[in-house]
């Protein structure tokens, strides 16, 4: 290769990296996502109820996403900051999807007045039909005669996840208990997420209609039914507490 050759090269060499620097953007992980819209800053919302969570990227990235029932103005709209300069932005757009949904089933039955329906203790456990990972069909008279428990989780709940490897440990203590999860996700994201947590339950997917008892209580929602079909307990939320009473509830179940 002659120098003029060479020198050619190089000219095309820097030309070249010269337009990929000046078509590469720097990315910021901005502080908030609302209805769909990136800000650096809050701006000035509209009036309305907001659903607010907060969302992370698979590095540890946050940021608080705002859901709210009205469109944004067109000037609020103007200052949000364009996707494709957002770090992760469809890691976090698949966030607000996700919670947008979760936001929709739970509330799917909610009357006028705030309330909703929801398993009470001292009731028939309501009728129902679901299916599990495997496809398997589940009903009230697969579980008759046995002690039920049935967590409700999805996929942006934190706690329902921290909970899950305990929640095994009650089905190697209770072998006679039919102990079972269920989501509105699909199979393959319920097996995914329960696999990598170590959650041993039968895992019932697509259960969207359970999904609207919680309403506004929040996730996740265990319940406890006695062998004659009654709810024995039903508690939202999990703690250590909450926990150890909804151990204690499946033995004295599970005894008599």
């Amino acid at each position: 290769m002659n120098k003029k050759t060479i020198i050619t090269a190089l000219l095309a060499l820097i030309a070249l990296i010269g337009q990929a620097q000046e078509a590469r953007i720097d990315t910021i992980v901005p502080k908030f996502l609302i209805n769909g819209y990136f800000f650096r800053e809050m701006p000035n919302l509209p009036d309305a109820t907001p659903n607010v969570t907060r969302l992370k990227d698979n590095e540890g990235n946050s940021i608080l996403a705002i859901g709210l029932d009205v469109d944004l103005p067109k000037s609020v709209i103007r200052q949000a900051i364009p996707r494709e300069q957002v770090h992760n932005a469809d890691q976090f757009l698949k966030g607000a999807n996700t919670m947008e949904t979760m936001i929709e089933l739970t509330r799917a039955n909610m009357k006028a007045d705030g309330t909703f329906y929801s398993p009470k203790v001292g009731e028939p456990f309501p009728q129902f039909r679901e299916k599990d990972i495997d496809g398997q069909i589940w009903t009230n008279d697969s579980v008759r005669g046995h002690v039920m428990v049935l967590n409700l989780w999805f996929s942006g709940c934190g706690p329902c996840r921290a909970e899950m490897p305990e929640l095994s440990t009650w089905k190697e203590q209770l072998p006679n208990v039919m102990f079972f999860s269920a989501t509105y996700h699909d199979a393959e994201l319920a097996k995914r997420i329960t696999d990598k947590h170590h959650f041993t339950w039968t895992h019932l997917v697509e259960a969207k209609d359970m999904m609207s008892w919680i309403g506004t209580e929040g996730f996740p929602f265990t319940v406890v039914v006695d062998k004659q079909g009654i709810v024995r307990y039903a508690v939202h939320g999990t703690s250590e507490d909450k926990r150890a009473e909804l151990l204690a509830k499946i033995k004295e179940a599970d005894i008599e």
